[in-house]
């Protein structure tokens, strides 16, 4: 199927929390022409009557959030239509039609359990993967030849590679949400410890999406002035005190999730900001580099992560990943994303190719 150009289309597979924000964070973006949305139909049953009863029925939820959003479409800049996908609850015959995925620019995967209370990403892996599995075999024959498949459900490094692994295209084109969400919040610690605006700030987390993800405070720099640099110059911290400074920095980060799902179970609005960021960037062919789930080539990391899905810096375009552009970190650095790298190594061969 050759690239039809210009349908700027995402969309959105699961209707959760998750899901139902980032449609409507990409419904209020000029750029974005459509969204679609799909869900599940499941199987009905017969009841001890022998009356037939319509199995759970997700497609209504996301007919409602449609119109509800639509309502509002006066109100915005651009001209975007959120578009339910097909389906059908006749008996033996329920289903969602992923046709609506035929002519996207990018499809995003959003559904499984989400994260709970005290509840770690990889956690949730030996649920999640079945459920990403069977999307990418329903997302399959409608793939055309640029959509970009982007994987949110976690633990989206892993479940990026069971993707890949199904789907069969170029790995460029397969990419999990990553850490682009988790930099967004080291880059604000920073700047707001040190009073200067967001932008200013040059700070990314690596590795894992989850319990091992690094800072990379080695590259990291304020303007053109390395971390510890502008640190010790401006604020006369160094040596052990500013570890210990931008350890407590990267712990506020890392904890972050786990403050808002403590409070309100489910993050949801700040990582549909994230998928409105990678879906601009490839929507707009922006070639920007932005840390997400890559698959590590013999080039990366001296060869030794090859194979395994992580966050590295990567320039992102409408073909999905152009190439993977990590500076040299440090020894320490190094060592703690070749760690995560075979942290998430372990949790993928936990699988089995049982999904």
């Amino acid at each position: 199927m050759s690239k039809e150009y210009g349908k700027r289309k995402v969309v959105i597979v699961g209707d959760g929390r998750v899901g139902s924000s980032a449609v409507f964070a990409l419904f209020q973006q000029a750029w974005c022409n459509e969204v679609g949305v799909i869900d599940v139909v499941l199987p009905g049953h017969k009841d001890e009557n022998g009356e037939w009863v319509k199995g759970f029925n997700a497609m209504h939820n996301v007919e409602g959030d449609a119109l509800d959003m639509e309502d509002g479409a006066s109100f915005l800049d651009g001209k975007c239509h959120v578009v339910p996908a097909k389906w059908t609850d006749e008996p033996g015959k329920e289903g969602v039609d992923y046709s609506i995925c035929d002519d996207a620019d990018a499809v995003v995967i959003t559904s499984g359990a989400p994260q709970k209370p005290g509840q770690t990403r990889l956690q949730l892996l030996a649920g999640n993967a079945g459920i990403v599995a069977g999307i990418c075999k329903q997302l399959k024959p409608h793939l055309n030849d640029h959509c970009v498949v982007i994987v949110v459900s976690n633990p989206c490094d892993v479940l990026a590679r069971v993707a890949y692994d199904v789907l069969g295209i170029e790995a460029g084109r397969v990419i999990g949400s990553g850490c682009v969400l988790d930099s967004s919040r080291l880059k604000q610690e920073i700047s707001d410890d040190l009073g200067v605006s967001y932008g200013s700030v040059d700070a990314t987390i690596i590795g894992e999406h989850g319990d091992s993800e690094v800072a990379a405070f080695s590259v990291a720099s304020v303007g053109t002035t390395p971390i510890r640099e502008y640190y010790e110059k401006f604020k006369g911290l160094k040596g052990a005190e500013l570890d210990e400074h931008l350890e407590k920095i990267h712990y506020n980060v890392w904890h972050s999730a786990y403050d808002v799902i403590n409070l309100k179970r489910a993050t949801n609005y700040a990582i549909a900001l994230s998928i409105t960021r990678i879906c601009k960037a490839i929507i707009n062919d922006e070639k920007v580099i932005l840390p997400v789930s890559v698959q590590c080539d013999s080039k990366v990391l001296g060869g030794k992560a090859e194979g395994v899905y992580l966050s590295l810096p990567a320039i992102l375009g409408a073909h999905g990943v152009e190439a993977i552009v990590a500076p040299e970190y440090d020894a320490h650095d190094t060592e703690a994303v070749l760690k995560s790298a075979a942290t998430l190594q372990e949790s993928f061969n936990s699988l089995n190719g049982q999904y």
